[in-house]
């Protein structure tokens, strides 16, 4: 079997698996500040005392009832964890600004769901059956700047981590920083987390990355594999991949906002190289979706990487990232490690990520499945089930899809949607 080589097409998906890299290096300064409670604290890659704490722990097995928190508890909550703004600031801050336009261009208020496709077959299930009022949805607010990021000091209003990402080239700088703040108030991401989220599932389905925990080093450990980014999911729940992108800033927001805030704070990303092949380097959808998530990722969020595994690396991208090392900036090469499946793998893994290792990144044999990789041929992956499950039970979590990280997440997604008298959307 001859393969045909497109130099461009594996440049672009090298940009695209590299790029998240390159665009996360860590800066002594950034834009959130962190004012977390002693009562916060941290063990096991989660919270002893977490921000959904008041929410009722439930088996499996329980009623309806199961997420029914009082939303309007998460105002001392944010405010102890990042100092974001209350219901009545975020209201007088909506009604003396005019209102920009979403990733749909349709949404009318802060309080629509981020998701705008009301209006097909394959939409939320509304709680019509429900006589009790629902809570007030809570108005979280946190903009792009905070006291402690060096944004007060400057004599422009820029965040440190900005001048840091131009190499304190100030034009260039200041230039950047203002397209941050235009796709802010386009996309309304200082207001994104207090929007119902009903595609949460959906999101999650058709591409698995999750918070695992903490690694030794106190830092939240994020997991993507970018081989099982599954279009037939996305096209039987009528999502999108605008829907895809909105989805990753709303969990990138709540992770520098609720889950893990601080000026300094950053996550040890990992990279799951499993059933990557020159398939996906050929396939527009998926090449054209890296490209805009690391644009994204790149413009927005710099300085936040700590160290970038890639773990199950075949071997051609070894090669692939010796095109791209002369590219990549001195400090982000230092903070890239690439490992082949293997029991060389599993202790730096182990050494990485301690306690918050997930099983799935475990090697297994993975011999067979590369040489059909290299070949172009069937990536050994089974797409005929979903990825994981969530589990409703927080004494079913363990390091991986189904952290305590991740279970907090959700349950903070559904306490909105609660509130906005609607559910997540079922995956089909």
């Amino acid at each position: 079997m001859h393969i045909i080589y497109s130099p461009s097409s594996a440049a672009i998906a090298g940009i695209h698996l590299l790029g998240t890299i390159g665009s996360l290096e860590p800066t002594s300064g950034s834009i959130h500040r962190i004012t977390r409670s002693s009562s916060f604290r941290r063990i096991g890659g989660g919270w002893r005392h977490h921000p959904t704490a008041f929410l009722s722990s439930a088996s499996a097995s329980a009623s309806s009832d199961l997420f029914n928190p009082t939303v309007s508890q998460w105002h001392e909550i944010i405010l102890e964890t990042r100092g974001g703004s209350s219901t009545a600031d975020a209201n007088a801050n909506a009604s003396d600004e005019e209102e920009p336009t979403n990733i749909h261009n349709s949404t009318s208020d802060d309080t629509s769901p981020i998701d705008n496709d009301n209006d097909n077959g394959n939409t939320t299930s509304t709680n019509t059956t429900n006589t009790t009022q629902p809570p007030t949805p809570l108005l979280l607010n946190f903009p792009a700047t905070t006291p402690n990021d060096g944004s007060q000091t400057d004599p422009d209003g820029l965040p440190t981590r900005f001048l840091q990402m131009k190499k304190h080239n100030r034009d260039e700088a200041k230039a950047a920083f203002a397209e941050h703040l235009q796709w802010r108030e386009r996309f309304r991401v200082d207001t994104l987390l207090s929007r119902p989220h009903p595609k949460y599932d959906v999101c999650k389905a058709m591409v698995p990355h999750y918070f695992s925990g903490r690694d030794p080093h106190d830092n939240v450990v994020f997991v993507q594999r970018p081989a099982i980014l599954d279009f037939e999911i996305m096209r039987r729940n009528n999502a999108t991949i605008e829907d895809l992108l909105l989805h990753y800033i709303y969990v990138i927001e709540y992770c520098w906002n609720i889950l893990d805030p601080g000026h300094d704070r950053i996550m040890t990303n990992v990279l799951d190289m499993r059933g990557i092949s020159f398939r996906n380097m050929r396939n527009q959808e998926y090449v054209g979706f890296g490209k805009r998530f690391v644009q994204m990722m790149s413009a927005n969020y710099p300085g936040r990487s700590y160290k970038t595994l890639i773990v199950n690396a075949p071997t051609w991208f070894h090669a692939l990232y010796k095109l791209f090392k002369p590219l990549l900036r001195e400090s982000t090469r230092q903070k890239i490690v690439i490992l082949k499946a293997g029991e060389q793998q599993d202790v730096a893994l182990k050494f990485y990520l301690g306690d918050s290792l997930p099983e799935d990144l475990l090697s297994g044999d993975f011999n067979t499945k590369e040489k059909k990789n290299e070949e172009g041929g069937d990536d050994g992956l089974d797409r005929s089930h979903r990825y994981f499950i969530p589990v409703d039970d927080e004494e079913l979590c363990a390091p991986g899809p189904n952290s305590l990280m991740e279970f907090h997440m959700r349950r903070f997604c559904i306490a909105q949607l609660h509130a906005h008298n609607t559910t997540l959307q079922e995956v089909i």
